[in-house]
Formats: structure tokens, sequence, C-alpha cells
């Protein structure tokens, strides 16, 4: 049969994008190969046969930042890529270039020193890149994960799960995924309605 799955990228990695952070060259077909691992294409074949309508298709959207041009928040499984800032304040020579440059107002400073909002800070790495003495790192490098976004006669955006996650614990979270879906599938219902019904925390529950 067809492909199971609809894989959106962000071209913002392939260069032009001065907000993109790193996103390995294979990453999208990992995703694919563990939705296809997963038993979905399978799943879809004993229901619906060879010929399965598009909108059946599980739908995964990756963004390099989040700016989402690849609409990452109304997908199925959504990523957005993430850097957690933090600052080495002796090296520090508070130009505050990182607090104009921040897209989120997050940083500001205070008693001399350069402070994080992290409730604003949207984990984007820009301040990183505009820091111009370089002590401004990532303590953390991964993805956002949301899930259950669509759009639709009922349209949502999708629930982000707590956390910045690692690549392969990306592939084993949408592994997780796809069996909740298949154990709970309603037809006509996107991932998103059967997560509601079945609690969001389960798919951070081990195996």
């Amino acid at each position: 049969m067809d492909k199971a799955s609809v894989i959106n990228t962000c071209r913002g990695t392939s260069g032009g994008c001065r907000f993109a952070l790193h996103v390995d060259e294979d990453f999208a077909e990992r995703l694919e190969k563990v939705i296809e691992e997963s038993g979905w294409p399978e799943f879809l074949h004993q229901k619906f046969g060879e010929k399965v309508n598009r909108h059946k298709l599980v739908n995964v959207s990756a963004a390099s930042c989040p700016n989402g041009c690849s609409r990452p928040h109304i997908a199925d499984i959504g990523l957005i890529r993430a850097c957690v800032p933090v600052i080495d304040h002796e090296g520090c020579i508070g130009c505050e270039e990182c607090i104009r440059n921040c897209p989120d107002e997050a940083m500001e400073m205070v008693d001399g020193k350069v402070v994080i909002t992290r409730e604003k800070c949207l984990v984007c790495g820009y301040c990183t890149n505009v820091c111009p003495t370089e002590v401004i790192s990532c303590s953390r490098s991964g993805w956002r994960f949301l899930v259950g976004g669509r759009l639709g006669r009922h349209p949502r955006l999708g629930m982000e799960l707590p956390g910045v996650y690692s690549d392969d614990e990306v592939l084993e979270l949408i592994s997780r995924c796809m069996k909740l879906w298949m154990d709970n599938y309603v037809d006509g219902k996107r991932f998103g309605w059967v997560m509601d019904r079945v609690g969001h925390d389960k798919i951070l529950l081990e195996s």
C-alpha cells in the first residue's frame, strides 16, 4: 500500500532561516521508519484495504524553530526544535545584545546580570547566536513535543508535553503514540480526539 504517514519538515534547516536550529538530514526518514515499524501501515490496510484515504494517515510536522512554518501546532504529532539556553555570567560583558534580539522579550538585566524569564522563553536558542562573547549555550537541545492538533470542523492546537526530548526520545514517544491510537482507534476521529479521552499522560508512561 502507499505510505501511511504524511511527514512535513521545515525547509529552514537547509539554509536561509536565521532562526533555524540544526536538524539531522535523515531525521524525516527516521520518523517515517518508526511509524512503519509501529504496525500502523498494516493496521490501516486491515481496516481500509489498499486504497487509504489521505485523511486516514498520521500527520507529523517538524519545525526548526517556534515560528512553526511547517505547522506543527495543527498536526497529529508536532515537533519544534529547541535549545534551552543557559548563561555563563562570569564571562558576560553586559552588552545586552541577547536582550535586544530575543524574539519573545524573555531576557532582562537584573542587578547587573542577564536573567531569562523561563515562562516567556520559547527555547528557540536565538540568543546563543547573537551573543558576541559566546557565553550563552544550550543546556539541553532537542524537541518540544505536541500531540493532537487538527483543523476541520472543530480545530484545535496540539497539547505540548512537558520537557525537551532528544531525537531518540521523540522516536520512542511517536511509537507509543501510534500504539495508543491503534488500541483506541475510532474511525473518523483524529489522534487528538482519542487522546482527550485516553489521557495525554499515558504517552509518557513506560511501555
